[in-house]
């Protein structure tokens, strides 16, 4: 391996040199792990080589050995809803991001409506004032009177969008249907909830007077739902072409569906959460009211199956579904569990999760690790290969980790504004170091060390086609 530099960052360098060195890592390539270190210019990898073909630099960094891979991208978090400042904002969900070695949120909206272009900029603004890291957003939620933003949003940088089959945001087949030709014609994806409201109501009426134990949450949601929603919005996205992304994927029935709807060329494309792929249905009684969220934990073979589903190329991504509150909203169902907020934390534990439960228990390799965790949702948000890669003309954006370094995980290590966290006392094996955006450090050794102002909205790419990720 050798440096390779093109004309225009070789300029670059000859104005300003080097600003950023990072040697004696273990890069974690498209090809491999590889023995070498990165040289940083103006917020872009300029320089990958061998420790000895490395420049002198302004700031040069020792990563002793540690993997250094490109920072995660959380493709699905809800960050800053500007009516639901008492969960999450910018300002603190991105030190958690930072904290968890993700680089680039995607926020998700939460209760309040993203579909126009007033909304938009108003939201680009708050980030690049707030936010820590890179960031973009989720245009929704999509009904029958907003449809027609897609292309205009599109447009403004915006090619993502989110839709509900189920309460709070429900829609039936025709909107799905048209927003799936609209983003088939314009570029882009819908993401959706795939839950089936009839099911979901059904199963309702039989919990009534059941509600004590925060199990009922999930027997009350049962697999089938989310088996019946996604089998529908697959047939639609293959009769309109248009690329379909499902949710926090939790069931093997789901799986299924999702994999046979690969084989037959659909362009569908599907995440999982670290809590769906740590926790099972039977610890929601020991964690109470907390470990409520939908779609809900499920069993120990749903478990196995996502892990599975992972590992061989089912699963396209890993995503957080970050969406803790105040823990006052969570006690409030310690007697009924319909009465807590359905959400928890989880973007600063994607990659801890995977580094604990994946890579040291054999269920993940390091080259799905770096694909479920940067390359993939680089690519299906149209980010690629400027996101997601170590790559000359990429913007140096890695976090480099520790795969053995065991953590007590506790609430004070924690940066989210919620102040608990579901992975409370857990050991883990695997965590970040040292994080870094456009090649300034926003964290390390568990401290942030940067401030905001100087995060970037992220304008994706419109037409990218994710077959193949």
């Amino acid at each position: 391996m050798s440096s390779s530099i093109t004309s225009k960052h070789r300029k670059q360098m000859d104005r300003g040199g080097v600003d950023l060195v990072i040697r004696n890592a273990q890069l974690l390539l498209e090809s491999g792990l590889v023995r070498g270190g990165v040289g940083v210019s103006g917020g872009v990898i300029t320089i990958i080589a061998t420790d000895e073909h490395l420049p002198d630099a302004d700031t040069t960094i020792d990563a002793k050995g540690y993997i250094l891979m490109p920072g995660l991208i959380d493709g699905h978090a809800h960050i800053h809803d500007p009516n639901m400042l008492s969960h999450e904002s910018f300002q603190s969900g991105s030190r958690a991001a930072a904290g968890g070695g993700v680089t680039t949120l995607i926020d998700m909206p939460l209760t309040t409506q993203v579909d126009s272009v007033t909304g938009l900029e108003e939201k680009i603004q708050q980030g690049i004032s707030h936010s820590l890291v890179d960031f973009s957003f989720y245009a929704g939620m999509i009904n029958s009177e907003n449809i027609s933003v897609v292309p205009i949003l599109i447009d403004k940088g915006i090619a993502a969008f989110k839709a509900f089959t189920c309460e709070p945001f429900q829609v039936g087949a025709g909107v799905i249907t048209k927003a799936l030709s609209e983003v088939s014609e314009y570029g882009g994806h819908l993401t959706v909830h795939s839950e089936d409201q009839g099911v979901l109501d059904e199963f309702k009426k039989d919990m009534d007077g059941e509600w004590d134990a925060p199990i009922s949450h999930s027997l009350a949601r049962p697999n089938l739902a989310e088996q019946i929603a996604i089998r529908q919005n697959v047939s639609l996205a293959e009769q309109t072409g248009g690329h379909l992304h499902i949710a926090h994927i939790t069931t093997r029935e789901g799986l299924f569906e999702i994999e046979r709807a690969k084989l037959h060329g659909v362009m569908v494309t599907t995440e999982v959460c670290p809590h769906h792929l740590v926790f099972y249905r039977d610890d929601m009684n020991r964690l109470g009211p907390r470990s409520k969220m939908n779609p809900p934990l499920r069993t120990k073979e749903d478990r196995a199956a996502l892990w599975s589903g992972l590992l061989r190329g089912i699963i396209d991504m890993t995503v957080s579904d970050h969406a803790p509150c105040p823990i006052e909203k969570k006690d409030a169902g310690k007697e009924d569990i319909r009465e807590a907020w359905s959400g928890v934390d989880g973007t600063q534990m994607i990659l801890r999760v995977l580094l604990s439960e994946g890579i040291n228990k054999g269920r993940l390799s390091f080259t799905r690790l770096l694909r479920v965790a940067s390359r993939n949702p680089a690519r299906i948000f149209g980010l690629y290969p400027k996101k997601g890669v170590l790559r000359i003309g990429s913007d140096a954006d890695f976090v480099i980790f520790d795969p053995n370094r065991e953590e007590k995980i506790t609430a004070d290590m924690m940066f989210s504004k919620c102040g608990w966290t579901l992975y409370e006392g857990m050991t883990m094996r695997g965590a970040p170091v040292m994080t870094f955006v456009r090649g300034i450090q926003v964290y390390g050794e568990g401290k942030i060390l940067s401030k905001p102002g100087r995060s970037e909205f992220q304008v994706m790419g419109g037409g990218n086609r994710p077959r193949g990720v």
